[in-house]
């Protein structure tokens, strides 16, 4: 495997359990790169954030991204497009609007420079995440939707199920729910070898969510069901208030306003 790519199937648990051994180092081999040199902090940042994603640790990356921003003009075309990527990123997590819409500006004119097809297509979808702060959704489908064709020719599982998974997502904001069912399905299938909890429980949550809006409570709760149990199996907070956010939604449009409301 590459080293810059997420592993594959039972490889992407283990890959970060090694990780969380190493955080302590982490930290401060990228302090030590902060003050000595930059230079392969672009890439590192690349390579990390989804461990930093999967396992809640954004809120310090934002910290070390933010640093290196300033300085993004003096890195090579490439160096600079992971950075910019890693920004916008980390900023929507973080709930920096402002470093995300930043960080797109900067990305959006130099993916076009750039010849790998892996590194343009996962950029291109994390410009699909940023173009929903502005209410861009005709944007934010787009790039959704061409960084997942990208990708499939690629055989990237776990970048097309997110690819598949924003594609959904916006689909179900602007009513195109067919659209929607097709895509989120896609995601679930895409999660299922990558043993990654967070993905396949978010998968069956968001399906839950569709049949709720479609009208179709009957149809929700038992993937909702499934999706709060993976996310308590893998202790992601992340995950279980995605499922209660979910099951008050449901209880609401099924008029228990007081169980909607303990949720």
């Amino acid at each position: 495997e590459r080293a810059d790519r997420p592993l594959r199937g039972a490889g992407q648990r283990n890959w970060c359990q090694r990780l969380d051994a190493d955080e302590g180092n982490l930290a401060a081999a990228v302090g030590w790169y902060l003050g000595n040199d930059a230079g392969p902090l672009p890439h590192l940042f690349r390579v990390l954030w989804l461990f930093w994603f999967l396992r809640d640790h954004l809120g310090e990356a934002g910290s070390w991204v933010g640093q290196l921003l300033p300085t993004a003009d003096s890195f090579d075309l490439r160096a600079q497009v992971e950075l910019a990527s890693t920004a916008a990123a980390t900023g929507l997590e973080v709930g920096d609007d402002q470093m995300a819409l930043t960080a797109r500006e900067r990305l959006a004119p130099l993916l076009d420079g750039i010849d790998d097809p892996y590194l343009r297509a996962v950029s291109r979808l994390v410009t699909s995440w940023a173009a929903g702060i502005v209410g861009d959704f005709d944007g934010a489908l787009e790039d959704a939707t061409v960084s997942l064709e990208q990708l499939r020719a690629q055989d990237e599982p776990f970048w097309m199920a997110l690819a598949a998974y924003t594609a959904g997502l916006v689909e179900m904001t602007v009513g195109r729910y067919d659209d929607a069912r097709r895509h989120l399905t896609e995601m679930r299938d895409l999660a299922e070898p990558l043993d990654n909890p967070w993905l396949a429980a978010v998968s069956r949550v968001y399906l839950g969510t569709l049949a709720v809006a479609q009208g179709r409570p009957d149809e929700a709760r038992a993937p909702m069901d499934e999706g709060l149990e993976m996310s308590l199996a893998a202790h992601s907070t992340r995950g279980v208030t995605l499922c209660l956010t979910a099951f008050a939604r449901l209880a609401f449009v099924e008029g228990d306003l007081q169980r909607a409301a303990l949720l």
